[in-house]
Order: structure tokens, then C-alpha cells, then sequence
């Protein structure tokens, strides 16, 4: 298999590169014919952390008109120059602290090393503004991640886990460890009581499909585990850029409250061709699995007695050993990475491309969770006038992800931790042992019986395109236009095939036999997303010190998503997979959803002296979602930022040298679902009943939120900080309640009523402590808290219950734990049950657990999440990074032990209640599934994320092998945790369903999160 595997995508790759290389010719200007002569001076700018190329610095030789831009590969030439002897060379770029070195006219191996700024305000941003601002322009928070100089060295393999911990504020909350698996993310928290808290992404300033929980229900209660997050290759990012509120988001309108994070694409730099390859392959594995997991308790026939029961444990390595004699195989494997990347970049100052493509093969710790994926990118920018600029960005993906199952759908997972020595021989009350029971202890059948019943997989093709006109008609005007298009296209696929043989064995897979004879079930969405934004700039400067910029512009959202659904059953032979060919078909779904935006703004700012910048704005939108007796909602904005330490006339301490004070209030909104606000009915057996009531007064959720700040760059911006304080509320919140039964319409009607407020404090800190020329250290610590309350849940409504323990109640968090708690309970040792229960009665006391109310036991979103980096650079040659990132002030409920303990009667404390000492504990368990409080615990936990090493090779070696540069890189991810959690993993959990989403994050039976080795080669051409 590894060897087929790692022939296919040798084959791919050689495709890949002959693709790749007639794209590059076709592309590629000539290179232009310099003068020959001792008359020039050439080499490359690095970044000194790294090593890796610096493209668009500005090169120049003081003392004469000469000067250059490195290319893409960080290449120079500095041609013209007369005489000889040393001259004094500036280099400079965005985000790097200028450097002056000396060279000699004739070298062509010169090397400039940049150090990055800790503190950069001339960086530009793109997101959330009226077209290209510089940060130093912006009133609000914006996180910028360096994608490009992270993938380059670390071991990601995915978008989500390239954003985990690199951005304040921004949680990523895990659910799986299987490859191909997603994550929810958070951008301060979840401010919504009912509609979605998903933020809004874009790539390249195009909106996209952001659904975080996709595909088959691999997972139990209607959870499915794949993002559609991850499908953006991280190879061909070179920068995510988050806003993270209302404050920031007012020019998104509608839908932007719970943030927007913008993906921007790699581009191509004017200069020769630069073609970059890059291998990496690694393995993955389950740390410690065969320990790891709780030894499970039961009853067994004694040998020799008819009557007599032994109480007896089963262990992970029991059933190892047990499936290893059979099968051949473990429980859990090591799953193999092998991707393959590739590019190929450079253009002239008229036309740029940027062209990428890759495969990868990852395989999971199950031997049936594997994902294939092919990526391609193509970005063209093309400067036909001086005054026009194009730019076009195209990006297709597509592959194949199988999925086991688990979190209550069963799987291996499943099978193992609750496993029970009862099915060593024939399952639990049987009066004679069996040893042969080809269940060997595992729950249901072993895993390799799963493999064979089942086969669940997601196909997904998605093409995401966008064109950007630029036009500048005159001095102080520009506009521009971009038209984006992106189609997706999945398809789930959750096959149970005919297979007699396996029904006869388990009685568990009996569907996979007669009568039920196999079944397969197939589901389609299909989802279009069109988008036009245009947006005009007018500058007007009426005095040296002040400049006036106005803004108006306008987007159109058009969204359309199309919902099918067929299954089957009764398969007349073995082997027969096609629908068509089973006995009973059924139609499931066929659905046609359809959700559009329009909305104009117009803003304007002020500038002074290029460093105080005011600016206001509002913003209309109006959305089909919205009830008919609704109007167009309005968002207002208003910011300032204030450069200080450019001000004459403030002094300030001298190990300061730049300091920004800023502010910015702003709103936006939340629309309800497409179908929310209207009366629907139901079509069956040839007639229409009543299905929802709607609400023609609906309209969206509106936050509001006010931004305090600074930014300072100390010790010549050595240190870097970034502080924001922010606060705000969530109004017309989005509620249910019972439909009047006056107007004929069951169930519930949504309404506009409730409040959530929040505030929160963010940071980042960036330092170089150490840099010298062969040795530097640099640090960066980032972190975030915030608080919720709900201030009302309409009228007089203290309590509204979204499941058996989550809820929402005014004065506390959103979607918190609640649920009856025992306090006290006597043991009778004669029974060896719990006695004289008692439970908490809300007020400090006690009260019988029949009339016990639901008590708070936690907040199940996290409120503290953070991250701790540092990089050592030593020799110039050799970068060693280290990352750790923790999440905290949420608990979790563990689902494994309610399973073990309330469902299976799988726990020791059930056969040994003599050693349980906390009887309220033992009451719980006693009690089976009625209590969760024992189950609900403090889930904080740090990790170990990452660890790199990369020796970037001596230029001549590379220079052997025909590249400009090359390194290699070893990486380990997931390499140490530290919680108190006392489940298997606190960051397993339901990623969708009645068990996930927005609130409750609840483990069972997930698979941990993998820890996995790499290693990488990059070659530079």
C-alpha cells in the first residue's frame, strides 16, 4: 500500500512539475540582457531568523542613483555602478528594520540579513477597510499571521491548526483526531443565544462558504466532522488577517459580528522565475494508547459453576493482544503523510503570476481514515496602464476523505472503550463461558468488523475565483471592483454493503444480512456563492497638515445552496453498491435554499500631519432573511488612531520609539436563517399542513462594541506590544417560543428579544532579548479573556433550556452547564448503595433530589486562551521553534465515564463501592445516566503544540543540486499536554449536533488528538 501510494504521487508530482512548467513559460517574461563588466553587485535578501528569501525590498547604494527590489527568491542585481572598492548598500522592507552593509563593486554573492520588527504600523491591511489602509490608519484591532514564514518550518497540515494559537481572541476548538477532521472556530467567544457564531472568511476579498461542521454523520446525534476551513491549502497563503468585532466589521454589515478572517493568497514578485519544491512525509500515531484508556469491569460465568459470577477487568492491552492473535493487526496504527508541493512564481513589473499545486495522502491512526487531496492556484497581476491594475485570483481543490465512525456512532473507538470482559465469552448474563465469542471483549464486534461493515467517505470539488480592477482616472481618485465567484460541490456517501457472512458472525452488523440485506444512503449540497463588492476613494488635501478621504461603496451577497438526499436498501447479491440496484429506494431531501445581501456604506476620514486619523462610517443593509415588516438595518462606525509618537510637542520616554493610541465603536449584525422569518408548510401524501409559523417582523441580531488600544514598539523595536480592551452587547437577540395556537402553526416562532453583553482583554508581546550574528532569540506571548452575561432573555424569562444540562439563564454565559447536583449522601454497607441522597437546593442548602432545581456547574465556552512561542537561530544555518498554547475557564462533560459507568455498568467503583470515600460521587454513578454533574469538569489545558528544527544548507551545497536554496526540516506536533481534565482528551469533542456546536462541548468515544513526526525538504530554484 505505502509503496502504490508513494508511486502515485511520484506520478502526480512529475504531472504536477510538467504542468507547472508550461504555465511558467507561457508566463515567464525574458529575462533582460544586463551589461557585462565588473560594474555590478548582486546576491540575496534573507530574513536572519530563517534564512528564508525576502522579496520586495528596496536596495539602493548611497551616494549615487542606483537601486533595485529583491524578487521573489530575495535576489538582487545592482547593475551601473562605476569604479571600484566598497560601497555602502540600504536595504529596506515593510515589517524589517532598514540595514546598511558594505559590499564590494563585483561581488555577486552578497547576503543581507533582515530582522523583523517587533512593532510594525506601515505594515498594510486589507481587511476591513475602504481598499489598502496601513495599520497605523486603523482605529480597530487586526491580527496578522505570517502564514508563509510558518508553513515554511512548522508541522501544519491544515488551515485551522496554521491559525490555532496565532491570533488573540481566536479559539479553535477541537473535535478529532482523525485525519481529515475539523475544528470549530471562535473569534471571542459566542455572542449569539441561537443562530450560528461562525465567523465570516474570504480569500483574496471574496466571500466563502464557512461551514465548520460538513459531511457524513461519522459522529452520533447528527454531528459530521469535517471544515470546510481546511480545504485551503497552506502552501499557497502567504497571510490570514482576523478582525475580531463589531467595532471592526461595521463595512462587512450583516452576518460580520462574530468576526471576519481573510485568507490572502500568495502573488507573484516582478524578476526571473522562482520555483519552489517542497516534500514533506511524516507518521502520526495515538500517544500511549495501549495505557491510555480505562480498564473496564464486569460479571463472568466462574469455570466450573453454574451459578457463581466472577468480577473480573478487561484492559486496551487485552484486546490488542486478543485482536493481534486473530487479525493480524492493532488496535490503533501509525498513519503515514506524504504530500507534495510545488510552484513556480516571478513576471515583470507589467505582468506577475504566482502558479501552485499539490498532492497529499494522510492516513490516520485507523486503518480506514485516510484523505487524498489535490490543490491547485493560479494568481495573475497585470498593470496594463499606469493607472489600471488587474488582478485575478483562482484556486480548485478537490479529494476524497474517509471517515470511521465514533462520538456515539460507533467504530473502533467505541469498541474499545467500552469493551467489556462479558464479551470474552458471549455477552453479558450468559450462564456458561464461551471462549470463542468472535466479539474477544470488544463492545459490539472489533474493530476490524467495523472496517469491513461500513465505508463512509465526503467527495468535495470547490473552485473559488475572484477578479480585481483597480482604477486611478486621476490625482486623489481611485476606485475598485471585485467580482467573485465559488461553486462546491459534496457529496457523503455512508455505505453499509451486503454482507452475509459478517451478520451471521456479529449481531451487531445483522443489517449488513438478511432481511435488511446492506444499506446505503447518499446525500449532494451543492453551494453557489456570488459576490460583487466596489468600493470609490476621493482624497482632497486643503492644507499641507490635513487630508480629507471619502468612501462609498456597496456589496452584493448572493447565496445558493441546493440539498439532496436518496438511500437504499435490500441488496439482492453481494457486491452491489449502486442505489438503483437495491430493492427499497427512497427519496430523502431535496431542498433549495436561497439567502442574499445587498448593502451600500459610505465613510470618511481625516487625517493630520499623517498621523492622527479619525474616521466615521455607516453602513445599510438589507437581507432576504429578514421578515417582511422589517426594515433595512443600519450600522454605524466611528474610530481614531493616534500615532503619538510621531507627535514634536509630546515628548516620550526614550526606550519608546513608537507609540499608537487608537479607538473604534462600530456595529453589526446577524441574520436569522432563510427560512426563519416565513410560514412554511409541509408537503406529504398530496397535501400541505402547516410546518412553521414564521415571524414577518424578524429582523438580525445587532452587536455593538467599543475597541480601546495601543501599540508600542520599545528598545528599538526590539519589543512589540499590543493591547486591546473591548466591550459590547448583543441586541435582538434571537429566540424561540411556543407559536400561538390561534394561528393553526405547531411548534415554535422565533422572535427578536434577548441581550448578551461582553468585554474582553487581548495581547500580544514580541521580543528579540537576543541578536547577535550568530546567535538570536525572539519570544512572542499572546493571550485573551473574556466575560459573558446575559442581561435579558425578553420579558420576564429568567431560563431558557437548549438540552437536559445546557442552557441559557439571565447573569451568567450563554449555553452554560446546568443540571441537579448532588451534596451529601450515607452508604449502607450492607446494600453497598448510596443512602439518603440529598442534592443542592440553589439557596446554600438541601433538598430531596426529586424536587432538586437545575444548579450552575460551569461555562462550557472557553474564556482564556493563549500561546508562547520562541525562535533560536544559531549559525545563521540552523532555526529551532518551540510553541505552546493553552485554552481555559470552560468545562467539559465526559461522556466516556457517563458511557463506562451510567449506560454499561463498565466502572470499578460499581463492583468496589467500599473504596468509593466521596458518596455523593458514588450516588451519581449509582444512579446511571440521571446525574452529569459528576461528569462536568474544568477542561483547561496547555499543550505542547510544536517543535521544529531547520538547517537551511550552505549555499554551494545548494548550488550542487541546481537550487538557489535549500533546507530540511524535522518537526514533532502535539508532543506534551498538561490539564487536570479527567477524561481521555480535552480537546475531543462532538464537532456538530445536538452534543456540539455552539454550546456543551461533550467527549464519547472521540479519537485523541494525534501526535505526529515530519519531515520536510524545500528547494528553491
Amino acid at each position: 500500500m505505502l509503496h502504490s501510494a508513494a508511486r502515485l504521487v511520484a506520478v502526480r508530482s512529475r504531472t504536477l512539475g510538467v504542468a507547472l512548467g508550461l504555465v511558467a513559460a507561457s508566463l515567464a517574461p525574458r529575462a533582460p540582457l544586463h551589461a557585462q563588466g565588473t560594474g555590478t553587485i548582486a546576491g540575496t535578501v534573507v530574513n536572519d531568523k530563517n534564512g528564508s528569501p525576502i522579496g520586495d525590498a528596496q536596495i539602493a547604494v548611497e551616494g549615487r542613483n542606483v537601486g533595485t527590489t529583491s524578487d521573489n527568491a530575495g535576489r538582487f542585481r545592482l547593475a551601473g555602478l562605476t569604479g571600484t572598492g566598497q560601497v555602502q548598500i540600504t536595504v529596506r522592507r515593510i515589517g524589517f528594520q532598514p540595514r546598511t552593509v558594505g559590499a564590494t563593486i563585483g561581488d555577486a554573492n552578497v547576503r543581507i540579513a533582515l530582522s523583523e520588527r517587533a512593532m510594525e504600523l506601515t505594515s498594510v491591511v486589507v481587511t476591513g477597510t475602504a481598499g489598502v489602509a496601513e495599520k497605523r490608519a486603523i482605529g480597530n484591532a487586526v491580527s496578522t499571521v505570517n502564514a508563509a514564514e510558518i508553513v515554511a518550518t512548522q508541522p501544519v497540515n491544515s488551515f485551522q491548526e496554521l491559525l490555532n494559537g496565532r491570533a488573540s481572541g481566536v479559539s479553535i476548538v477541537a473535535s478529532s483526531g482523525q485525519v481529515g477532521t475539523g475544528s470549530r472556530i471562535r473569534v471571542r467567544g459566542a455572542s449569539s443565544l441561537s443562530l450560528a457564531n461562525d465567523p465570516l472568511i474570504y480569500v483574496d476579498g471574496v466571500r466563502v462558504d464557512n461551514t465548520q461542521a460538513s459531511g457524513p454523520s461519522n459522529q452520533g446525534f447528527g454531528s459530521a466532522s469535517i471544515s470546510r476551513w481546511n480545504d485551503f491549502n497552506p502552501d499557497d497563503i502567504e497571510s490570514i488577517e482576523v478582525i475580531k468585532g463589531p467595532a471592526a466589521a461595521t463595512l462587512y454589515g450583516t452576518e460580520a459580528s462574530n468576526g471576519v478572517i481573510q485568507i490572502i493568497t500568495k502573488k507573484g514578485a516582478a524578476g526571473r522565475p522562482v520555483w519552489n519544491l517542497t516534500a514533506r512525509g511524516g507518521s502520526s500515531w495515538v500517544p500511549n494508547w495501549l495505557n491510555r484508556f480505562d480498564d473496564n469491569y464486569g460479571t463472568v460465568p466462574r469455570a466450573g459453576s453454574a451459578t457463581a459470577l466472577d468480577t473480573v477487568s478487561i484492559s486496551t492491552r487485552q484486546l490488542n493482544d486478543s485482536l493481534n492473535a486473530r487479525f493480524g493487526n492493532d488496535v490503533f496504527t501509525s498513519g503515514q503523510l506524504q504530500d507534495i508541493q510545488m510552484s513556480v512564481s516571478g513576471g515583470t513589473s507589467a505582468v506577475r503570476y504566482y502558479v501552485g499545486g499539490g498532492y497529499e495522502e494522510n492516513q490516520g491512526a485507523e486503518r480506514v481514515n485516510r484523505l487524498r487531496r489535490t490543490n491547485l492556484r493560479v494568481n495573475l497581476q497585470a498593470n496594463p496602464t499606469p493607472s489600471i491594475d488587474l488582478q485575478s485570483s483562482l484556486g480548485y481543490t478537490t479529494g476524497r476523505t474517509y471517515l470511521p465512525f465514533e462520538s456515539g456512532g460507533g467504530g473502533a473507538t467505541w469498541a474499545t472503550f467500552f469493551s467489556s470482559p462479558s464479551f470474552l465469552y458471549g455477552g453479558a448474563g450468559v450462564s456458561v463461558r464461551n471462549p470463542g465469542n468472535p466479539q474477544m471483549g470488544f463492545r459490539s464486534g472489533p474493530p476490524n468488523a467495523y472496517y469491513e461493515a461500513y465505508d463512509v467517505f465526503q467527495d468535495a470539488d470547490r473552485f473559488t475565483c475572484s477578479l480585481q480592477y483597480t482604477n486611478r482616472p486621476a490625482k486623489g481618485l481611485n476606485h475598485r471592483l471585485i467580482v467573485g465567484l465559488e461553486r462546491l460541490a459534496e457529496n457523503n456517501e455512508d455505505r453499509t454493503p451486503r454482507n452475509d457472512i459478517l451478520a451471521a458472525t456479529y449481531a451487531a452488523f445483522a443489517g449488513s444480512g438478511l432481511p435488511t440485506a446492506g444499506a446505503i444512503s447518499a446525500s449532494t449540497r451543492d453551494v453557489t456563492l456570488t459576490s460583487y463588492d466596489y468600493v470609490a476613494n476621493a482624497e482632497f488635501q486643503p492644507s499641507s497638515a490635513l487630508k480629507s478621504v471619502t468612501s462609498v461603496g456597496g456589496q452584493i451577497y448572493l447565496r445558493q445552496t441546493r440539498f439532496r438526499s436518496i438511500s437504499g436498501s435490500t441488496f439482492p447479491a453481494v457486491g452491489l453498491t449502486s442505489i438503483s440496484s437495491a430493492a427499497i429506494r427512497n427519496v430523502g431531501a431535496d431542498e433549495l435554499t436561497q439567502n442574499n445581501t445587498v448593502g451600500a456604506f459610505i465613510q470618511q476620514q481625516f487625517v493630520w500631519n499623517d498621523r492622527l486619523f479619525v474616521t466615521a462610517a455607516v453602513r445599510t443593509d438589507d437581507n432576504s432573511a429578514f421578515g417582511t415588516n422589517f426594515d433595512a438595518v443600519t450600522y454605524p462606525k466611528l474610530s481614531a488612531s493616534w500615532v503619538v509618537s510621531e507627535e514634536p510637542s509630546l515628548p516620550i520616554p526614550a526606550f519608546m520609539n513608537q507609540l499608537r493610541l487608537r479607538a473604534a465603536y462600530g456595529a453589526s449584525g446577524l441574520q436569522p436563517g432563510a427560512f426563519d422569518a416565513i410560514r412554511t408548510y409541509t408537503a406529504a401524501g398530496g397535501f400541505l399542513t402547516p410546518s412553521s409559523a414564521g415571524n414577518a417582523d424578524l429582523g438580525p441580531e445587532r452587536s455593538t462594541e467599543l475597541e480601546l488600544g495601543f501599540d508600542a514598539g520599545l528598545w528599538n523595536d526590539r519589543v512589540g506590544m499590543e493591547v486591546t480592551y473591548f466591550g459590547g452587547s448583543t441586541r435582538d437577540a434571537i429566540l424561540s417560543r411556543q407559536a400561538p395556537p390561534s394561528n393553526g402553526f405547531p411548534g415554535f416562532q422565533l422572535f427578536n428579544a434577548g441581550q448578551v453583553d461582553r468585554q474582553g482583554l487581548e495581547w500580544v508581546v514580541r521580543g528579540t532579548p537576543l541578536r547577535r550574528d550568530n546567535l538570536s532569540l525572539d519570544l512572542t506571548l499572546s493571550g485573551s479573556t473574556t466575560a459573558y452575561n446575559i442581561a435579558s432573555l425578553g420579558g420576564s424569562t429568567q431560563f431558557v433550556s437548549l438540552s437536559s444540562n445546557i442552557g441559557h439563564r439571565v447573569g451568567y454565559a450563554p449555553g452554560a452547564w446546568w443540571d441537579r447536583r448532588i451534596v451529601s449522601a450515607d452508604y449502607d454497607a450492607t446494600t453497598r448503595r448510596a443512602t439518603n441522597v440529598l442534592c443542592d437546593n440553589g439557596a446554600g442548602g438541601t433538598v430531596a433530589c426529586a424536587q432538586a432545581p437545575r444548579v450552575f456547574l460551569g461555562n462550557s465556552v472557553p474564556m482564556q486562551e493563549g500561546s508562547f512561542s520562541a525562535g533560536l537561530t544559531m549559525f545563521k544555518h540552523l532555526r529551532v521553534n518551540a510553541f505552546v498554547d493553552w485554552r481555559g475557564g470552560y468545562k467539559k462533560l465526559d461522556g466516556n465515564y457517563r458511557v463506562r459507568c451510567g449506560a454499561f455498568v463498565l466502572c470499578r467503583e460499581l463492583y468496589y463501592p467500599d473504596e468509593v470515600t466521596d458518596r455523593a460521587q458514588l450516588a451519581a454513578v449509582q444512579a446511571g445516566t440521571a446525574f452529569t454533574h459528576h461528569l462536568i469538569h474544568d477542561a483547561s489545558f496547555a499543550r505542547f503544540r510544536e517543535l521544529s528544527a531547520t538547517y537551511t544548507l550552505p549555499g554551494n551545497f545548494a548550488r550542487r543540486v541546481g537550487a538557489t536554496r535549500a533546507s530540511i526540516t524535522v518537526a514533532g506536533r502535539n508532543l506534551g499536554l498538561w490539564t487536570n481534565f479527567p477524561g481521555i482528551e480535552p480537546e475531543a469533542s462532538f464537532n456538530g449536533g445536538t452534543r456540539g456546536g455552539a454550546f456543551g462541548q461533550w467527549e464519547q468515544n472521540v479519537l485523541p488528538q494525534l501526535r505526529q513526526f515530519v519531515t520536510t525538504v524545500n528547494f528553491n530554484f
